[in-house]
């Protein structure tokens, strides 16, 4: 098992972007000392109290100078706002200056204020996404790149650099509704999931048609990994892990509720509160309370990385957030990693 640190950067009332950013590069740095195994960073646009991190693939070339084994990606950039060779170039530059650490997480996205922000038809977003990913994914294996799609196209087209890893770096696909868990499947790639986006029952019959859709377009099953997101904090005791991680959680559900005209797809997550959080979608207590429920997620979801997510509204001190992460690090995961 393996586990990764999820940053989307929200930036509350007496924050500052710089700050927030300060905070999480320092935790992604202690995470790489501690041994988790990935560091995953959100896109997302023109909302600060959700996120002030617009331009993930920035931060990850920052922290590839400052960390060390950790790998990097993106969970996700939304490839349907983005040239894909323009992406490519990126994610190719990320691999090369972090030593092939570089992961491409992306998804279509589903908040229309994006697609409006940069003047991208939001009902364009699946077709942009299959054809931009098939289009980076041939910019980094084709030394001369030809193509003719319905958005992108390309003639005689050398990208460099090229990515370190090979053929190119592993491809994660967020899925967060219904129709993406086949498409997935079909493409043959890792998938991301957030249950408390698309609830319990949602991730896991979305899994099950995943691997299905998976075996049946003759793709190994053993060959890609299924990545959870889950809201973490681990306390010395239950009830100071549950007061400590409340005014994080409760800013996010409320910056949510707060976006609720500007997003779709979500309605879930507007309905929830903080004790669906504690109880059923996150793991939330003490190291021994922690690890039964990530072993309950691990029987229901049987995935291969837990995307730990310690600081869901931005609002706990780099302190607490960088305490929940040790406790962590020296007493849960190694209860995963070593074989029982």
């Amino acid at each position: 098992m393996q586990f990764g640190v999820f940053y989307q950067i929200p930036c509350g009332e007496g924050q500052t972007p710089a700050g927030r950013y300060a905070d999480a590069m320092a935790q992604v740095q202690l995470a790489d000392e501690l041994g988790y195994d990935m560091a995953w960073l959100a896109e997302l646009h023109f909302a600060r109290r959700f996120s002030v991190m617009p331009a993930p693939l920035l931060m990850a070339s920052a922290l590839s100078q400052t960390t060390e084994r950790i790998m990097l990606g993106t969970a996700v950039n939304l490839l349907p706002l983005h040239h894909p060779l323009r992406i490519a170039e990126e994610v190719a530059t990320l691999d090369v200056l972090s030593g092939g650490r570089a992961v491409f997480g992306i998804g279509r996205g589903s908040n229309p204020n994006h697609y409006r922000g940069y003047g991208i038809p939001i009902e364009e977003r699946n077709d942009r996404f299959v054809e931009g990913l098939d289009l980076a994914l041939r910019a980094w294996t084709e030394d001369e790149l030809n193509y003719d799609g319905q958005f992108y196209q390309a003639e005689n087209i050398r990208l460099e650099p090229k990515p370190i890893q090979q053929p190119h770096p592993p491809v994660y696909v967020a899925s967060n509704g219904a129709d993406t868990f086949p498409l997935v499947g079909k493409l043959g790639h890792s998938i991301l999931v957030t249950p408390l986006i698309i609830t319990v029952d949602g991730v896991s019959n979305g899994l099950a048609t995943y691997r299905e859709t998976l075996a049946q377009h003759g793709h190994d099953p053993a060959a890609v990994k299924v990545v959870v997101n889950v809201p973490v904090y681990v306390g010395e005791t239950e009830q100071a892990a549950r007061a400590g991680f409340a005014p994080t959680v409760n800013n996010y559900l409320d910056t949510l509720r707060s976006m609720q005209n500007n997003s779709r797809g979500s309605g879930r997550a507007f309905q929830i509160d903080y004790d669906d959080i504690c109880n059923e979608l996150g793991a939330v207590g003490t190291p021994r309370q922690v690890i039964q429920r990530l072993e309950g997620f691990r029987k229901l979801y049987q995935p291969q990385e837990f995307m730990c997510w310690f600081n869901i509204g931005g609002m706990l001190s780099n302190e607490e957030v960088a305490h929940s992460m040790r406790l962590f690090a020296e007493e849960v995961m190694p209860h995963f990693q070593d074989g029982q």
